[in-house]
């Protein structure tokens, strides 16, 4: 026999969600430095150089000789040949010391050198233009250099960052909602038994 029957069928409640998400914005404006060099002084001082030429070489060169240079010449040339004559004497006296060796007659000797006709000498004059004969000289002062460095400045300029926020948002509602269904089933009772 079949009894009668109770059907539940249950449908759970769904609950749904709108979800908005938060928003942030963060942005940094860049700072400003505000950078400045400042020019350095540069100061540069160059004393007078000296430039001294002489030409007495050249003036010799050409014989335009003042009257000392001529008279020191002169003189020069006096003392010289003082020398050679002392030195030529003294050689003929030691000659004349060594009489007693036997086999040099040296008065013979003296006399005949002494007696030799000088050839003519071809003189040349002092004046040659061989070579400037100028003497030239400078000089140099040395270069006075001042720097003065003036460094730099910076103003820097500092923004603060920029926040926006919107905050997010959840509502609910229901998709779906809860139920309890009853069926009976099997009301008929099979009288057969």
């Amino acid at each position: 026999m079949r009894l009668p029957q109770i059907q539940i069928r249950q449908t759970y409640a769904q609950l749904g969600l709108n979800i908005t998400k938060p928003v942030q914005e963060i942005r940094q404006p860049q700072a400003e430095l505000n950078l400045r060099q400042e020019p350095a002084v540069l100061d540069i001082k160059q004393a007078k150089g000296q430039l001294f030429i002489d030409s007495s070489e050249a003036r010799e060169n050409l014989d335009l000789r003042s009257s000392a240079q001529r008279t020191r010449n002169n003189a020069d040339y006096g003392r010289q040949k003082v020398l050679e004559a002392i030195a030529q004497i003294s050689m003929e006296g030691d000659r004349l010391a060594a009489i007693e060796n036997k086999g040099a007659n040296p008065i013979v000797d003296i006399s005949f050198e002494e007696s030799i006709i000088y050839q003519s000498k071809e003189i040349i004059a002092e004046g040659s233009l061989i070579g400037d004969g100028i003497e030239i000289r400078y000089d140099l002062q040395p270069a006075q250099i001042n720097v003065q460095v003036r460094g730099k400045k910076m103003d820097p300029v500092i923004h603060r960052p920029v926040h926006n926020y919107t905050p997010g948002k959840v509502e609910g509602y229901m998709r779906q909602w809860n139920r309890v269904e009853f069926d009976v089933v099997g009301l008929y009772v099979d009288q057969k038994m």
